[in-house]
């Protein structure tokens, strides 16, 4: 209890840190100057909005290709996806919450081994696809930053740290090997049967990462690729929006812009909903790129608003699904536990 009270008060000082931030940059910028930045935009909202659901359709696409796609309708996968982005963007859960509501989601779908196995698959062609952005643009970055030694020293080493975590994630995927981090609990004298509950149908899981990354390996690559396209339609909405506010920037800056946000957004993931932070990213790639501090702030704003409507959407195709879906035991509170129950109906890509 005391814990989850700590766990609380330190979201919530994150988030004041971040509402406080966000408030700074737009005395520090001008309020005036931000709202001139906007002024016209307006319609044009509704492009960035259609953008985001294709990219997102994309996503779902690399996302089923970790599941045998006769056991999910992809609409149904869509929306899915939806509410549990919604559930990520609005709670304080470290993007933890999101991919507890999709596991229950899928529950009267799929048996919770392979909802789990598919969820956590998909995490990681996902970040893969978002690495390979980050390289790419990384290149971009290096060549368009006018001198700034420091900053691009922290770029590399940025990069590298993420590169690495991906590939040990891979790595621990591939090998089946999640289940082996329970013995780090066990060498701190940590023991208990929930603990070895848990491990045991971690160890399921682990069975099907494995068989997927052996015997499904162009699926995953598939996966990767569908991914790897959200990207780039992302890096197409964000040209879209500056083509719209007026500035002249070819798509090799689009890709370097989309790539140092992404590499601090990542850094500072811990943020609820990235208030301030997401933000004062944008404003730091652009002035670091050259370009007006006021835009990039406009930018960070226009992205805001469409994640809101977008995640009103994934809230209401939450509400949906709750409604709707067939009853089963158990609630969000054990979802995240029993996501990682065993479990043979057929469904992810695991063995026969």
């Amino acid at each position: 209890m005391a814990t989850a009270r700590l766990t609380r008060a330190i979201h919530f000082a994150f988030l004041i840190a971040g509402a406080a931030l966000l408030v700074e940059l737009v005395r520090a910028i001008g309020l005036e100057r931000l709202v001139g930045e906007l002024r016209g935009f307006g319609g044009a909202l509704g492009g960035v909005i259609a953008l985001e659901l294709l990219l997102d359709a994309c996503n779902t696409l690399g996302w089923r290709k970790t599941l045998a796609p006769a056991r999910v309708d992809f609409w149904q996968l869509y929306w899915i996806r939806q509410a549990g982005t919604a559930v990520n963007q609005l709670t304080p859960t470290a993007s933890f919450g999101g991919e507890v509501v999709k596991a229950m989601l899928l529950r009267p779908r799929l048996a919770d081994g392979d909802a789990t196995a598919s969820i956590i698959a998909a995490k990681l062609s996902f970040a893969i696809a978002q690495t390979l952005l980050v390289v790419l643009g990384l290149t971009a970055i290096l060549s368009l930053l006018p001198g700034a030694s420091s900053l691009r020293a922290a770029l590399l080493i940025a990069t590298v740290a993420t590169c690495v975590g991906v590939g040990g994630f891979f790595l621990l995927q591939r090998r089946g090997a999640l289940s082996r981090l329970f013995a780090v609990p066990a060498w701190l004298g940590i023991r208990g049967e929930w603990l070895d509950r848990v491990r045991s149908r971690v160890a399921s899981v682990d069975t099907r990462l494995a068989a997927l990354h052996r015997q499904h390996a162009g699926a995953f690559a598939a996966s990767i690729a569908w991914h790897f396209v959200a990207q780039l339609v992302s890096t197409f909405q964000l040209w879209y929006i500056l083509h719209v506010l007026g500035v002249q920037a070819d798509f090799v800056t689009c890709v370097a812009i989309e790539a140092f946000a992404l590499v601090i957004d990542s850094t500072l993931f811990f943020v609820p909903a990235r208030v301030g932070v997401q933000e004062a990213s944008r404003v730091l790639v652009f002035t670091a790129l050259g370009m007006d501090a006021a835009t990039g702030l406009a930018v960070a704003v226009i992205v805001r608003a469409n994640q809101l409507v977008v995640a009103a959407l994934g809230l209401l195709a939450y509400g949906y699904f709750s409604i709707a879906r067939v009853p089963t035991p158990g609630s969000l509170s054990d979802a995240s536990v029993s996501a990682a129950s065993s479990g043979r109906e057929p469904g992810a890509l695991s063995p026969p």
